[in-house]
Parts: structure tokens; sequence; C-alpha cells
């Protein structure tokens, strides 16, 4: 990603690791702050079972010498049981809370990133290095990321790690150079996991693009919207190619990553076994001389062992899971610290109108501009038609003058307010638009409409734009009324197109606006019927200001204005009267159509 959008530096293990659980006890204060004290209690119980199996060997071994069961054996004992049964307490506790906060932080996580994705421009969405961005973020956030990260991280700073400090300090009493053996068993390991963070991080960053095409070519095996042409073409061994060799780039960085951590921690192990064995040595030679006792020597053997295996769990196990997924939490925290959408708070007095003021915009990666110095102005209440061939820039236009994007040249101003140094809430908050590519939500007819306003869901309200735009609640075609699902897969029904064009426009229409837009929303449709569907809007959209955008001539008719884009410039300008008496590209696109009218 480039510099303006994120800062690449500060993404290190501490300081992620301390956002993260930042944000979780923000989310879940109580259940993070019982879940590390359960975690800490479980470490420090597990020095409290060594000495006391230190304490119990030591009676043992001297009732053995007195031949007598004397008090302290049988209170050693029973310090030893309880100290043991609270340890499996302390785990099933530490089970459920895990599983507990686990569950309540993917659904937080996400939603950070879903606020986040609102706030960002717009355009951003256009660029391909993003869209990559926003897929590794997303990794990031869900149960293989974040929280993961998070529970590997509590679990060995506020359990294993205590424990490896207090049973360090415990055998510095007994010998010092015991505990340095112990640094020897973990600092190795830790070593290479910290290796693995930099090598899984750049195989994220080179997989992310295969992924998603990887992605895009099973929906086109499997998708609903895919499989009919897929299976009529015979494209399914087409896709299945791409599918394998998308695979087998994935897999080949995959397992080039894997073979050189394997040949590094194969290395670290060897070194921290060559530690674990150091000490298992040092006791028995201490023992034997005296320094330590019988007691003593039998905690820390069978201490050893238990830390042994905790190191692999913390450091092999978690850790080693938790550096691997590192780099897919830093992507999701770098999506995070994206630069946001700037401005200030504006009161929009939309009477004011639209107006474009030489205004030039282009994607990134394209050297031609998609809008060419262009200036506009949209009077209050009028329902203006922009026309063009495809890729004469309309739709372009039409997301500048509703403040979508932001000029790259010149200045938009809605209702007197520049978008380019104003909070896009401000200005779009009585904006609504119906765009080409609708969306088909697999949800009820009601909810479909409601969408943009569903805490405050007016019945009247709905039933009177259903009404305005032709859909029959007690038809064939909704056998439960506004209830029916529209979707066979959620046991529902399926919609013709044209029905599915009037629900995306009463969507349009049910939200508060002052503004509306058309975006070619019929353009799948016969141009009779287009231009039926937008008389009928024109109605419907009546002392507000409407903006339609289509290729087709006819429909202009309806409009008080016409603008015509070619190439990205707006080359005409006015009544659908005024255009035909000139001999310009209206009446030549008009013409050209007009065996459509007749």
């Amino acid at each position: 990603m480039s510099e303006r959008r994120t800062n690449q530096s500060g993404y290190n293990i501490l300081s992620i690791m301390g956002r993260l659980y930042k944000a979780a006890f923000t989310e879940c204060p109580v259940r993070m702050l019982i879940y590390s004290l359960v975690l800490l209690a479980n470490g420090v119980i597990q020095i409290v079972i060594t000495y006391e199996t230190k304490l119990f060997f030591d009676n043992v071994s001297l009732g053995a010498r007195e031949r007598a069961v004397s008090p302290a054996i049988i209170f050693s004992f029973l310090f030893l049981i309880a100290a043991i049964l609270m340890s499996h307490i302390l785990n099933g506790c530490d089970n459920y809370l895990g599983t507990s906060v686990h569950v309540v932080l993917i659904g937080k996580f996400e939603k950070r990133m879903h606020k986040k994705a609102v706030k960002l421009d717009p355009v951003l969405f256009e660029d391909t290095e993003f869209l990559d961005h926003v897929n590794k973020a997303f990794q990031g956030s869900g149960v293989s990321g974040c929280t993961f990260v998070l529970e590997a991280f509590m679990v060995v700073m506020f359990s294993q790690v205590p424990y490896m400090i207090l049973m360090s300090i415990y055998l510095y009493t007994l010998k010092p150079v015991l505990s340095i053996c112990i640094f020897l068993v973990f600092v190795p390991v830790v070593i290479s996991q910290y290796i693995r963070i930099h090598a899984f991080s750049e195989l994220e960053d080179e997989t992310v693009p295969y992924r998603r095409e990887y992605a895009y070519y099973q929906e086109c095996v499997t998708g609903r919207e895919y499989f009919k042409e897929t299976r009529m073409l015979g494209a399914y061994r087409y896709f299945s190619r791409l599918i394998r060799e998308t695979i087998e780039k994935i897999n080949g960085r995959a397992w080039k990553c894997y073979g050189k951590m394997a040949g590094l921690e194969i290395l670290m192990r060897f070194i921290t076994l060559l530690g674990y064995v150091g000490v298992l040595l040092l006791l028995v030679y201490y023992v034997i001389n005296g320094s330590i006792s019988v007691g003593a020597f039998a905690a820390v053997f069978s201490s050893v062992a238990v830390m042994f295996d905790m190191i692999e769990s913390a450091v092999g196990q978690q850790l080693g899971g938790a550096f691997e997924k590192m780099g897919m939490v830093a992507n999701y925290m770098k999506f995070l610290d994206m630069e946001e959408m700037r401005g200030e708070d504006a009161v929009v007095d939309y009477s004011k109108g639209i107006q474009l003021q030489n205004v030039s915009f282009s994607y990134k990666g394209s050297e031609e501009m998609a809008v060419k110095n262009a200036s506009l102005t949209i009077r209050n209440g009028e329902t203006l038609a922009i026309v063009g061939e495809n890729g004469a820039g309309k739709s372009t236009l039409v997301k500048l003058l509703i403040g979508l994007y932001r000029p790259a040249q010149g200045e938009v101003r809605i209702g007197q307010v520049n978008t380019q140094n104003t909070k896009m809430q401000s200005y779009q908050r009585k904006i609504s638009g119906v765009f080409q590519n609708y969306q088909k939500y697999k949800m009820t007819l009601v909810d479909n409409i409601i969408i943009s306003a569903f805490n405050e869901q007016k019945t009247d309200k709905v039933n009177r734009i259903l009404e305005e735009v032709d859909i029959d609640v007690d038809g064939e075609d909704y056998p439960k009324g506004m209830d029916t699902v529209l979707s066979t897969e959620f046991g529902g029904t399926d919609i013709s197109g044209g029905q599915w064009q009037r629900v995306a426009i009463a969507r349009g229409m049910y939200r508060e606006h002052e503004v509306i837009i058309l975006d070619e929303p019929a353009a799948a449709i016969d141009p009779m019927e287009e231009y039926a569907l937008y008389n009928r809007f024109r109605e419907m959209a009546k002392d507000r200001t409407a903006i339609l955008v289509t290729h087709r001539m006819g429909s202009c008719k309806i409009a008080d204005r016409v603008v015509v884009m070619d190439a990205g410039q707006i080359v005409e300008e006015g009544t659908h009267e005024e255009l035909m008496n000139r001999n310009g590209k209206y009446r030549e696109m008009y013409a050209a159509q007009a065996q459509w009218y007749h």
C-alpha cells in the first residue's frame, strides 16, 4: 500500500499484542479481567504444586528414616492434593472463559473493520491493490486471526511466562546454574518463532492475490449466478484448470516457506533438548553429592518435564501458531490505521442545488481522465438526464455529483457545501440512489426495502411505495406478502428481473432524501418498459432533485434537462426538444435508436 494510506512501521509484536489486548478489554472488560486472573492463577498454582511436591517428598523421606507417619506427611499430602485439584478447576475455568471470550471477540473485531471501511475513500474500492489489502485484513480479523493470536498471547503472558519466571527463581534458590539451563531451553525456541513472523508475513503478502483469484474461480463453478452458463458452455474444465493452477501457485510458495521453517525449527529444538538433558544431569549430580534434598530433586525432576512440555506448548504451539498468523493481524491493524476521509461537519441546504466547477477525475493506474473539466449546475427539484455511450463517463460523473468520489481538480458543491473538505455523512444524509448493479438481498421483501432505515420501519410508507412501484404483495410472486424471502436458497421464492428492479427502486425511495439517482438500473429491460419505469419514478420523485443516467435516448423525454457526455466530457446540454433541434451528438444517438420508440 502507498505511504498515504497506512504507516508500515510500528507493527512489532509488542505493539500488536498491546493493541489487541486493549481492544478486547474495551469490548468485554469483565470477561477479559476474569480470564486474565484465571490464567495468572493457573500459572502460579503450578509453582505451588512444585513446592508442595518438594515438602511432601522431604517429609516422606524423613518419615522413612524414622519409620513413622508424621502429621507433616499427612498435611503436606493434603496440601498437594488440594493444589492439584485447584489446578484442574482452574484449567476448566480457563477453557470455558477462553471459548467465551473467543466467541464474543470474533464479531467485535470484524465490526471494527466494518466501521473503518465506511470511513474510507470509496474510490479506493476501485483499486486492486486496496482490494488485496482488504482481503488480508479480513483474514486477520477472523477466527484464525486476531482472536487466535490474542488467546495464544494471553495464555503465554498471563500463565506460562509467570510460571517460567517463578520456576527460574525457585531453581536459582536451589542452584543458580539450574535457572541458566532453563533459559537455554527457552531462548532457542523463541528465536525460531520470531523468524517465523517475517517468513509467514511475506507468505501472506505473496499469496493473497492468488486467494482472491481462487475464490472467484470457485464462485464461477458453484455460484448461483454462474453455474447455468458454466454448465451450458461446458466451461467447468476451463475453470477447473484455473483453480488447479492457482492452488499450485499458493502451495508452491507455502511449501517453500514451510521447508525453511522446518529446518530452522529442528536445529532450535535440538539446542532446547541439550538444555533439557543438561538440567536433568545436573539434578542427578546435585542430589548425589547432597547439594539438594531428595524432595527438591523429585519436585524439580517432575517439574522440568512439565516445564519442557509447557515451553513446547507456549512457544512451539501457542506462540508458534500466533507468530504464523501475526502477519495477518498486522494487516488488520494496518487497515484500521488507514487514512480516513477528512472533513468538517456541515449543515447542507439542498435547496441550493448541486454545482460542478471545472471538475476532472481519474482512477488510479489510468492515465486518461474519466471526467474532464466538467461544469454543471443542477437546480433544486429538477429532473436531469445524463446520457452517453458506454464508457462516456456517466456513472463517474454521478459519483462526483453526489460526493461519493472527490475530484482531482475543480470543485463539487452540494447545497453550497464543498465535498472536498466536508464529511461525507453531512452531505449524503438526504441522498439516495439505485444503481445499475443493484443488490438482490436474500432477505424478506420488507427487509430489502427498509435496509437504509431499519430502526424506524414505517409500514404505511412501505405500503405506499410498493403500490407506487407496482409491486402487488398479495400476488403470486409474494406468497407470504412482505415477509416473503426473495431467495429459494433460504426457503423463499425467486422473482423476475423486472420485479427486482421495482424492489431496488422502492429501496431507494424509502430512504429519506432530497436528491435521488437512477444510474441505469433498468439497462437489462426493453426500452419501452424502461420508459414506463422512469415515468413512474418521476412521479414518485416530484418536488425533489432527480438524476437519471441512461444510454437510451427515449427515456430522456421525461427529464427537464439533458446532459450529453462523450469521452469524459460534457458535450451538450439542454431540453430534449432543444437538443433535437441541434445537429449534435444527442440527435445522432437518438436517430440511431429511433426504431425502438416507433
